[in-house]
């Protein structure tokens, strides 16, 4: 006698809200300004965006951070939905970001440069960048 399993497919929705903390919060304020900060450890130089409070590769705690210019590298890209995510790299980061990416001015591909497109108003929210476009080249 084989055993049946039975399973309820239904969507549940979880409300969640965490405090931002001192590197994050830096960062969304940054957002609000039309500027991107980047954590920078003390003792590696490791800079991350968005910035973390302690560094991921020596676990000292970060205290510096610096605005980066938001340009940057399309590293990869994917689409869903009519949208398309890009993977980041912005210039003077060691880490990469994922935002929605447009080809604004010209085509989308591996290596373009990108920059951010603000949001007319902003309310510190990563979509306070409401895309990076490829700049025209």
């Amino acid at each position: 006698m084989s055993a049946t399993h039975w399973s309820v497919r239904q969507k549940i929705e979880i409300p969640f809200q965490y405090t931002a903390g001192p590197a994050v919060t830096r960062f969304l304020q940054g957002l609000t300004s039309k500027k991107i900060v980047t954590s920078v450890c003390s003792k590696c130089g490791w800079r991350g965006v968005p910035p973390l409070s302690f560094c991921g590769r020596c676990w000292q705690p970060v205290t510096e951070f610096r605005e980066l210019s938001g340009t940057g590298q399309l590293l990869s890209y994917s689409s869903s939905g009519g949208r398309t995510f890009g993977l980041i790299h912005l210039d003077g980061a060691d880490s990469s970001l994922v935002h929605w990416v447009v080809a604004d001015g010209g085509p989308l591909k591996i290596g373009s440069p990108v920059e951010p497109v603000w949001q007319p108003e902003r309310s510190a929210s990563i979509l306070d960048i409401e895309h990076f476009r490829v700049m025209a080249g």
